[in-house]
Formats: structure tokens, sequence, C-alpha cells
């Protein structure tokens, strides 16, 4: 009999039993899982555009495009908060010092934000692609 799993038995005490599963293991003979999207099939984008079965996913291929958009845009933004600063400035108000320190410092927050929302897209892909690798290799039961 196994030791109890608070330590040994004592001398002269009594032993209680490793309590075990009530339910048999599981076995599923014959089952097939069922083949979900994935994002590492190279279709291209075209490809993955128009693939009406929903196999490979787009959006993994957009994210660098994306990125890059959101930073043209953030920057040009900011560039005109900083003009907009120089303007006021020139105006003598005293509101253009603010908006010219607090330009770089919004641009790199919103930057930041940008670039965790889209890994937060691509962590969401990656967990249902290894999700699909468990349950194809037949890790979940």
């Amino acid at each position: 009999m196994a030791n109890p799993p608070y330590g040994p038995p004592q001398p002269g005490g009594w032993q209680q039993p490793v309590p075990q599963s009530p339910y048999p293991p599981q076995t599923h003979p014959g089952y097939q899982p069922p083949s979900g999207p994935r994002y590492d099939n190279d279709k291209g984008f075209f490809g993955s555009l128009f693939d009406f079965s929903f196999d490979n996913f787009i959006a993994p291929k957009l994210v660098k495009f994306l990125y890059v958009l959101s930073l043209i845009i953030i920057t040009i933004l900011a560039i005109v908060f900083v003009v907009s600063g120089l303007v006021a400035l020139g105006n003598r108000s005293p509101i253009g010092l603010l908006f010219i320190i607090l330009a770089p410092l919004v641009w790199l927050i919103y930057l930041v934000g940008a670039r965790l929302w889209l890994e937060f897209f691509i962590v969401v892909f990656k967990i249902s692609d290894d999700l699909k690798d468990i349950r194809d290799s037949g890790g979940m039961r």
C-alpha cells in the first residue's frame, strides 16, 4: 500500500487508503479532431483572403502593416500637435508650451498602446494554433 500523501504511517497507527478516481480513464477510439483554422499555412495574403472555409487566418499577415500604419498616423498627429503648439506660442498662448511638451509623451503612450493591442491579437492566434496542435496530437481528451 502506498504511503498517504500526508506522511508515512506511524507505528501502531492505521493507514488511510489513497483515494482512487471513480472514473475510468477515457479513450476515444476512432476520434478524429475537427480541422480548425490555422494561420501558419502559407497561402499568401490573397489566398487567405479568398479562403471561404476559413482554414487560414489573415489577421497575422496584416499585423506588420497595421503597426506601420499606426506608427505613421500617430507620428503625423504628434507633429500636428507640435506645430499647433508652435503656432499657439507665436500667438503668445501658454497652451502652446503644453502641446509641445505633451506631444512626444502622448506619441509614446499611443504607440505602446497600439503595439500591445496588436500583440494581444497575435497571442490569441498563437493560442489557437497551439490548442489545435494539442488537439491534433491527442493531448486533450
